[in-house]
């Protein structure tokens, strides 16, 4: 079977910029974009099993479908209409067959080479993805926790007109598991683990590493963005909206030349004191950072509230409109008491 290069971590932890920056190794295939959670919604579509079904098999398929579509690929819609008539074929034989098999037979029909293929999951379990591609190599990222969750917050309510979503609140853990998993495989030669702000600072050296890491050659053009070859990130203006998703300020000059990222802003401005308190109680950090403790905190509705109108952060979106005011308000308290109960599930996991 073909060898799988996965690129894992919790998400606005560099995953993007490692996956761009190797886009243009002519020793690799690259699935373009992010194929979010490929893993742990194959497994949650059947049964968590690392087994596929044929009625589940067209879900799984359209996340790498429409990561190609959304990067507007040179795969054409007969390569697609190839690859399901071929997993017709194999699931008329078998009841199921193997995620492993699945994903190699979608990767062969797009690339006929022998090549290694790369395929950001955004998914930190890398424990278990090794158990069902145990010949696959994992490139694992990660970042300062605080810095993380800040950025993660930005994504989702940068202006506040989200509503729902616990993608913001589940990230306590998921920093958690992340950690966890890079400690227990650290050692694990199939694992590379990479500090994005390590990554950002001294680009060539950890792009080297990395190449060395896949058995493929660095070339030059591994010190830029790219996507299938083509340069994306050429000027500032066009990767700022990614870098403000990350937790960069808007506006800060020199992010971004042809090397990479070369200027990095810690900003947690939009964390509250019961965040802060919540990322330092986070396991396993310690062993790859070096944070400050936070003084224990309660969860404030009040604060909650005022960061979620906008006035609690940098560079905030904020509204003076009645009805959205009315509106925000209400939800406000959904999530309030959503964030709570997560957490609260998260400490009481620590604790065991």
């Amino acid at each position: 079977m073909r060898r799988f290069v996965f690129i894992t971590g919790t998400g606005r932890c560099g995953s993007k910029l490692i996956h761009g920056l190797l886009d243009g190794s002519p020793g690799l295939n690259i699935i373009p974009g992010a194929v979010s959670n490929l893993f742990a919604e194959s497994l949650s579509y059947n049964g968590f099993s690392n087994n596929v079904y044929y009625i589940n098999s067209k879900r799984t398929l359209a996340n790498i479908i429409n990561a190609f579509k959304s990067a507007k690929s040179i795969h054409q819609k007969s390569n697609f209409e190839k690859i399901t008539r071929l997993l017709r074929k194999r699931f008329a034989k078998k009841n199921c067959i193997s995620l492993n098999e699945y994903i190699d037979i979608i990767t062969n029909t797009l690339f006929p080479n022998k090549k290694q293929t790369v395929i950001n999951i955004e998914n930190e379990n890398i424990i278990g993805l090794l158990q069902t591609f145990p010949n696959s190599k994992v490139i694992h990222m990660l970042r300062n926790p605080l810095t993380q969750i800040n950025g993660r917050y930005l994504f989702r309510y940068n202006a506040p007109n989200n509503y729902d979503g616990m993608e913001f609140s589940s990230s306590f853990y998921r920093n958690y598991n992340s950690f966890k998993n890079a400690y227990l495989m650290k050692n694990d030669k199939r694992v590379l683990i990479i500090k994005m702000e390590n990554l950002k600072k001294n680009t060539e050296i950890n792009i080297n590493k990395t190449c060395k890491f896949l058995s493929i050659n660095f070339n030059k053009i591994n010190l830029i963005v790219t996507e299938f070859g083509k340069k994306i990130y050429n000027e500032l203006h066009n990767y700022n909206q990614d870098l403000y998703a990350m937790g960069y300020l808007p506006g800060d000059q020199n992010l971004v030349n042809d090397k990479g990222i070369k200027k990095t802003t810690h900003d947690f401005s939009c964390l509250t004191p019961n965040d802060l308190y919540i990322v330092s109680e986070i396991k396993y950090v310690k062993k790859f950072y070096k944070l400050r403790k936070f003084n224990k905190s309660k969860n404030s509705f009040f604060i909650f509230f005022l960061r979620h109108l906008g006035f609690i952060g940098k560079k905030r979106s904020k509204t003076f409109n009645p009805y959205k005011l009315i509106k925000y308000s209400i939800f406000s308290i959904y999530l309030f008491f959503l964030d709570k109960h997560l957490k609260n599930i998260f400490l009481k996991f620590e604790n065991i």
